[in-house]
């Protein structure tokens, strides 16, 4: 056995209990159709399409025409409002969000109005700042009216918020509302609303903000404006400001959405527009190689940090400038505000998890609910969402200020932590999102009563409890297949995220090396395989204290994702790892 590099001295194992789990693949149904000549593509296939006209369907990657807008409830009536005002020259006011799908949205109207109208339209855009709160302001109304607006053109958000509705239509203008947040209801008197949850038949569900902002341009252009790529004609410029939103969001990527990503994703390679192409140059990555991945954890987060910490707006001017020093100088901000988003987050989770070790009674409720005073409010989200995944469990992360606490819930599969916000509204000044993330607020004396109501809500739930990691394994992959080109097949069935993962694979009896710990703290752990395919690296990263495992281990069973590695111009397969169980004891 070989060690490359010594191993710096591992922590103590970590209790078997809380080890993965690995569930095994259900066997595939006998005398089904081969839908792949690959057997592991066909094993994939098979657990994620029916039949084979679906499984055609789902490898086809030649571009679609865009959906039909006018199946979206209300769709008509914003797009034949809109359609007016570009005709009579009547002045859009445009009203966003602070996140990556509404910061993408706002772009995405203001490039295809802008475009319809000659470059007069929108006459001013707005954008929240997150100490306001999420979703349209009275104040931003106001805003709006002042600069000239007649229209109100709202997207992600309006829906719920009635007083702005109200404030908006008592200073003469019209509201057209986006909106793909849940309705607990009835939307606000005196708007168009287009949206998915008009209707419990309706299509397109799944889209987020900046999906039904693509549809809307394309509406547009079926009426005969040129919204960016010739009158009358498909927007598919626009479709890369489509494709972060949807991924930013974390929508489902299938159906109409996996087209759309896709279509983005091609879009964004071929023709990146000045901000997108500085933003991918402080990430390191070259734009010709941008993958869901990439968009995911190295362009939303970067699109995400300035309205977290501050100002959306400079997110927003990013994806609308084209001028290249304009783009390079705010995507440089938009690093620093991320570098900055990192440091805040790391020290929201250090006095969450010293208020759990300080009372561990909180870790026998199956909800987290943790608030601290004067925590960042763009960070909370994020907290939550590491919590969730931390403990396994729904997590509410909350930041006090004047005896509010405001700040945001995450979920797990299995509990709707909306309905379940809805259920307790009596408790909370306001709240809203999605069956697995939410944003609330609440007078800090009624934090107790919310704890209570939530967890009454999830032990009525059909959430599991809290247990190890279940690693759902979707195939096995024979050790002399662990090779480049298998790694490459398996990216045909992307673009992967929410609804489409990446497979985990399991492969067994895989013959070591060695090992070594890599990272600047030497904290991750790579095995070195020496399979019949030849040397392969299996990186677990954060695993350098389990190297005590392999201590003279010659074969493993593992379970991870098949990955292409690009270095130095060449390309290599390699294994991200979830788990890793010695062989041969």
């Amino acid at each position: 056995m070989m060690y490359v590099r010594p191993v710096p001295s591992p922590a103590p194992n970590a209790d078997e209990a809380s080890r993965p789990i690995w569930i095994d693949p259900d066997p595939l149904p006998d005398g089904g159709p081969r839908l792949h000549d690959d057997p592991l593509l066909h094993a994939l296939l098979s657990r994620r399409v029916s039949g084979s006209a679906a499984a055609v369907e789902f490898l086809d990657a030649s571009p679609r025409p865009a959906p039909d807008p006018y199946l979206l409830p209300g769709m008509t009536e914003a797009a034949e409002r809109i359609a007016r005002a570009l005709k009579s020259g009547e002045q859009i006011g445009l009203f966003g969000d602070y996140d990556t799908d509404g910061v993408t949205s706002a772009a995405l109207l203001t490039h295809a109005l802008r475009a319809a109208s000659g470059g007069a339209q929108p006459v001013a855009v707005r954008l929240p700042l997150r100490q306001e709160g999420y979703g349209l302001s009275v104040v931003g109304v106001e805003e709006l009216a002042a600069d000239g607006a007649s229209v109100l053109l709202a997207v992600d958000c309006g829906s719920r918020d009635h007083a702005a509705v109200a404030r908006a239509r008592e200073l003469g203008l019209d509201v057209v509302i986006l909106d793909h947040h849940r309705l607990v209801e009835a939307p606000p008197a005196g708007a168009v609303v287009a949206s998915a949850q008009l209707r419990d038949d309706a299509p397109y569900r799944a889209l987020s903000a900046a999906g039904l902002s693509y549809l809307l341009a394309n509406a547009l252009a079926r009426q005969g404006f040129d919204v960016g790529d010739g009158p009358g004609e498909e927007p598919v410029g626009l479709l890369d400001l489509a494709m972060i939103g949807l991924v930013g969001d974390v929508s489902s990527l299938t159906g109409v959405n996996r087209a759309l990503v896709r279509d983005g994703l091609r879009q964004l390679r071929a023709q990146p527009r000045p901000g997108l192409r500085a933003l991918l140059e402080t990430a390191g990555t070259d734009p010709a190689k941008v993958t869901s991945d990439v968009v995911a954890f190295q362009i939303s987060p970067r699109l995400n940090a300035p309205g977290r910490l501050g100002d959306p707006r400079d997110a927003y001017e990013l994806l609308t400038t084209w001028d290249p020093r304009k783009a390079a100088r705010l995507a440089e901000a938009a690093q620093r505000a991320n570098q900055t988003r990192k440091l805040l987050l790391d020290r929201v989770l250090r006095d969450a998890e010293a208020m759990l070790a300080a009372n561990p009674a909180l870790l026998e409720q199956r909800v987290l609910v943790v608030a601290g005073p004067e925590w960042q409010p763009g960070i909370v989200g994020l907290a939550a969402s590491k919590l969730a995944e931390r403990y396994d469990r729904p997590a509410v992360v909350l930041s006090i200020s004047d005896d509010v606490a405001h700040g945001s819930a995450r979920s797990v599969p299995g509990f709707d932590v909306t309905a379940a916000l809805t259920a307790a509204s009596d408790l909370l000044l306001r709240h809203g999102g999605h069956e697995r993330a939410a944003g609330l607020a609440l007078q800090t004396s009624r934090l107790h009563d919310l704890a209570a109501a939530l967890e009454t809500a999830i032990h009525a739930s059909d959430a599991p409890p809290p247990g190890p990691p279940r690693l759902l394994i979707e195939a096995e992959l024979e050790p002399e297949r662990f090779r480049l080109d298998v790694a490459r097949l398996i990216q045909t069935i992307g673009p992967f995220g929410e609804g489409n993962p990446v497979p985990l694979l399991r492969v067994s009896r895989l013959p070591i090396r060695g090992y070594t710990a890599m990272g600047r703290e030497h904290q991750h752990l790579k095995l070195l395989t020496d399979g019949p395919a030849g040397q392969v690296d299996a990186i677990l990263w954060g695993g350098a204290g389990r190297s005590r495992e392999l201590v003279g281990v010659r074969q493993v069973d593992i379970v991870g994702n098949l990955e292409t590695n690009a270095w130095n111009g060449s390309q290599r397969v390699q294994m991200k790892l979830a788990d890793f169980r010695p062989a041969d004891r």
